[in-house]
């Protein structure tokens, strides 16, 4: 079992550098005493302001759940590599909180996010089985829908429509608990169905299924 208080790699390194988060923009975006916009290295929470998207399933919660550990506080940011910018001018951090808990990994551990593997980093394998702790634990995201829900109504219910019609990237799919492709609604291969954007499946590491075709 993984749960532990403090991340694996115990300290942030020798470059880091403290700042009050002064926002939470959503579950992986923060604004800091700075000035800066700080993005959260390895984590993908669901979506919640950008515009040309709709709000995702448990986009609210995640974005609750790091103002509530991070908001106001003092935290120290861990830098990776040499160039610490994306590409919106964004920049990309480990986040510390002050109680040696690394808030990019607890926001994986607690289910409020995925790990972001579209990209390499350190710790990507240790966020990735996070992420597996979480799914096969139910926790937060991967909590199943309500019995005798389909999922295309839980969807429907926490999802606020977008402004213009999906392309096939903004097209719902489904995941489950403890498998490593995405599908169709209806494939066969579906025991326990968690909806979810096409383009964040992909970006979380899935791969479609090969009999649905999604």
């Amino acid at each position: 079992m993984l749960h532990r208080g403090r991340h694996s790699d115990q300290v942030p390194g020798a470059r880091a550098r403290e700042a009050i988060v002064t926002r939470v923009v959503d579950g992986d975006t923060l604004k800091i005493s700075t000035g800066e916009t700080v993005r959260l290295i390895g984590v993908d929470t669901p979506e919640t302001v950008d515009p040309r998207r709709p709000v995702e399933r448990f986009g609210r919660e995640a974005s609750a759940f790091t103002k509530r550990m991070a908001e106001g506080k003092k935290v120290r940011l861990e830098p990776e590599g040499s160039s610490n910018k994306d590409k919106y001018g964004r920049t990309l951090a480990y986040v510390w909180l002050l109680d040696g808990k690394l808030l990019n990994a607890e926001i994986i551990r607690q289910g409020y996010g995925h790990a972001y593997v579209q990209y390499p980093f350190s710790r990507m394998e240790t966020f990735r089985a996070f992420e597996k702790e979480a799914r096969e634990q139910g926790r937060g995201l991967w909590a199943d829908v309500a019995p005798g829900e389909p999922a295309s109504t839980a969807t429907e219910r926490r999802v606020v429509p977008p402004a213009r019609a999906n392309s096939q990237d903004e097209s719902t799919v489904y995941v489950t608990n403890t498998g490593t492709r995405f599908h169709r609604e209806g494939c066969q291969h579906l025991k326990s169905r968690i909806p979810m954007q096409r383009a964040r499946a992909i970006r979380s590491g899935y791969a479609p299924c090969k009999e649905c075709e999604p």
